[in-house]
């Protein structure tokens, strides 16, 4: 994974739409669900934790087993019950502001979905995983209110922990997740926490030759200052 400096005016603008959502998390919170238990956040990113999901091999499905997050994409939303009309209103308006800045994104950076848009709250996790079901070049954005939060992941090729420190308002970061029928360092375990507000938004291309010279080209744009 690398850090990616985000010059791009274009970008810029779009991603302060995304951090909107940062001004309005106390309504979010009253009425869309936050996944998952705060209690578990260090173990789920802990040690011990992530050796047994390495462990597991290609027995482990991919997936996060779990979270401490709100999740903002429309097809992952859950709205608090009991419902009324007050909350399906507002819960109606994060569908549609979701689907005009996922159109916006995709559009931008030239792929054809947002692989996830999530909000964490303090104390916020998402566990030891390796994406390994669903092997892409990616993009990830990450805003954070202070900073004091991290993304962390298992070099491949030395086996070693690497924590990349979140920086106070947005980062972005690239690379590539690899899938079970590649050798093991193509492999990213990775989990992240925060003791802070943080947004995450990530885009996922495919394992095309194509897709991987326009992953290039889209990182070139996003650092590009027009």
């Amino acid at each position: 994974m690398r850090n990616i400096p985000i010059k791009n005016k274009e970008v810029i603008e779009l991603l302060d739409e995304v951090k909107k959502y940062y001004d309005d998390r106390e309504e979010i919170q009253k009425y869309i669900v936050t996944n998952g238990n705060v209690d578990g956040g260090d173990w789920y990113t802990g040690d011990e934790y992530r050796d047994q999901i390495i462990k597991l091999d290609g027995k482990h499905d991919g997936y996060p087993e779990t979270q401490h997050a709100i999740s903002l994409k429309s097809s992952h939303m859950h709205r608090r019950t009991p419902h009324t009309k007050e909350g399906n209103v507002v819960v109606a308006k994060y569908h549609e502001r979701y689907s005009n800045l996922n159109t916006k994104l995709c559009s931008l950076f030239s792929t054809r979905n947002c692989a996830l848009f999530t909000m964490y709250p303090p104390g916020g996790f998402i566990s030891w995983h390796n994406n390994a079901n669903a092997s892409a070049y990616n993009l990830i954005f990450s805003w954070s209110e202070t900073g004091d939060g991290y993304f962390k992941y298992v070099d491949g090729k030395t086996g070693e922990d690497v924590v990349m420190q979140d920086v106070q308002g947005w980062q972005c970061k690239a690379g590539y997740f690899g899938s079970y029928d590649e050798p093991w360092d193509k492999r990213v375990y990775h989990a992240a926490k925060t003791n802070c507000w943080r947004i995450t938004v990530s885009f996922m291309f495919d394992r095309t030759d194509m897709s991987m010279s326009l992953h290039e080209d889209i990182i070139e744009e996003i650092m590009s200052d027009y």
